[in-house]
């Protein structure tokens, strides 16, 4: 910068310079001046401005100068001083090494009680280090400062969680976000304190998430659904991707009005059956069992059936619950979610030795009905389920055989398969299907880790790339789909062998 250069001195803002750990008075080049509200002000800029200043300009050389404004330049020294231990502060921060950051901020803070900037970082690792008290003494001094600032509400929000002072850490979330309506951190943290809940009006619409009052949900999503008329496939996915998420409330209201669109066209037996399930979870049970046996009456189905057993055995009613699903499994012999209630024992998840008991009555029944699919099916995840890998695998190849038009059960059959690594026999089953494009989002999920698998990246790339630009999908799968082209694209593996994400609407 030339000595001849001359200078503007302006005053910051306080709060502003405050915020900065910037000196109130700043001395800017007058070449600069004009620009400096297009290209802003950086520290580094301003340690620059300052340097040259003070060593290069007349009034910066002049003894008389100096000693009638001795606290600007004061201020301005202390600025530059401060530049060593900020950078000890932002390696202590990069190495996760909090006292090293406290160390030079809490000495930053003593040259200058006016940094600001310096008082908040100390805050932020104060409560790495979960010294909870010293931290929030920390933020309530430079409150008046920051108040106004989303992060800063956001970061005393997450305090006060941590402390576990709720309304506190409400409060502040939501002064993060009359700052910034979208503040996202701050929506997490509510997400996370169960005030909010992330929604998708659309679930096949990314656009459409929105966050909504965790008391309120059934409120604003039948607000909106009555807004203008919807058909029955509308409800029904709202069912689906509802029961996911586990909302019974909002599953009845949606099933509710799904069976009263379906009155005309012959009636909806998945949203009779939600609703009875949805009933049933909200800890209605009475009025649960009551629409049970009415509908089991009506429809005579084995889902109807099922449901009617469920409610009984939540009754208590042990052995009209057992006699229902002999009923179901009459009427469909397979019925999954009969047989597994039939057959299994409830902990099967942890009871490896209670499956592999209950294998030889599963086998027997299975072989009394050998056309029944699911059957075989239920008789393979039990075979897998005690390791024995090579037998349930010819038994989902079977069932796939007796329903081959089943998408699921042929993704099921996949995805084990995939877990095995044996990608090749995926991608040969694969190939003998001449409208893969248009088949379930699961079964092109396990070709495309298939692909992936094999090294074929390619293909693998294409593979993900169509799920994710498949509008009829669920958001969430979208999603994963498009972080796995991204994986592929950086060169990454995925891990492996993965399932599907779990089903979603759509």
């Amino acid at each position: 910068m030339s000595k001849e250069e001359e200078w503007v001195l302006i005053g910051l803002d306080p709060k502003m310079a405050r915020r900065q750990g910037l000196p109130a008075q700043l001395p800017v080049p007058k070449s600069e001046f004009e620009g400096l509200a297009d290209k802003g002000l950086g520290i580094d800029t301003a340690r620059k401005w300052i340097k040259s200043f003070l060593n290069d300009s007349a009034p910066g050389k002049d003894g008389a100068w100096r000693k009638k404004n001795s606290q600007i330049v004061t201020a301005m020294e202390v600025f530059l001083d401060k530049a060593a231990l900020w950078e000890r502060a932002q390696k202590g921060f990069a190495e996760n090494d909090y006292e090293k950051a406290m160390s030079a901020l809490k000495r930053i803070a003593s040259m200058d009680p006016e940094d600001h900037a310096a008082r908040l970082n100390l805050a932020s690792a104060q409560a790495n280090v979960r010294d909870y008290p010293a931290a929030l003494k920390s933020f309530q001094g430079i409150r008046k400062t920051f108040e106004g600032d989303p992060d800063y509400h956001v970061a005393v929000g997450q305090l006060h969680a941590a402390m576990q002072n709720r309304d506190e850490a409400i409060n502040e979330l939501v002064l993060a976000l009359e700052a910034k309506a979208d503040c996202q951190p701050a929506l997490d943290a509510l997400v996370s304190l169960g005030v909010l809940v992330p929604i998708y009006e659309n679930p096949k619409d990314a656009a459409s998430l929105t966050y909504v009052r965790s008391d309120s949900v059934v409120e604003y999503l039948t607000g909106l659904w009555d807004g203008e008329a919807r058909d029955l496939p509308f409800y029904l996915e709202q069912i689906a991707y509802h029961e996911r998420d586990g909302r019974s409330a909002v599953v009845l209201a949606a099933a509710e009005r799904a069976a009263r669109v379906a009155e005309g066209q012959g009636g909806s037996e998945r949203a009779q059956l939600a609703r009875i399930a949805a009933l049933r979870e909200l800890g209605r049970r009475d009025e649960a069992l009551e629409t049970a046996r009415a509908y089991a009456e009506k429809a005579g189905t084995a889902g109807a059936r099922v449901e009617l057993s469920r409610c009984l055995e939540a009754a208590g009613k042990g052995d009209e619950a057992k006699a229902e699903l002999e009923r179901a499994l009459e009427a469909d012999p397979g019925d999954l979610m009969a047989l597994q209630l039939r057959f299994w024992p409830a902990d099967a998840a942890t009871n490896i030795k209670g499956v592999g008991d209950a294998l030889p009555a599963l086998q027997a029944f299975a072989a009394a009905h050998p056309g029944a699919a699911g059957a075989w099916r239920s008789l393979a995840r039990a075979k897998l389920a005690v390791n024995a890998t090579d037998e349930g695998l010819e038994l989902l190849r079977k069932a796939v055989e007796l329903s081959p038009a089943d998408d699921e059960l042929r993704a099921e059959l996949w995805t084990q398969l995939g877990k095995l690594q044996r990608y090749q026999d995926i991608l040969d089953d694969a190939g003998k299907m001449s409208d893969m494009a248009k088949r379930d989002w699961k079964l092109r999920w396990n070709e495309a880790e298939a692909f992936l698998g094999l090294g074929k990246k390619v293909e693998a790339r294409g593979a993900f790339t169509a799920i994710n630009f498949d509008e009829t999908l669920h958001v969430d799968i979208r999603k994963r789909a498009k972080r796995a082209v991204k994986s592929i694209d950086e060169g990454n593996t995925l891990e492996g062998p993965t399932e599907p994400p779990p089903a979603a609407a759509g």
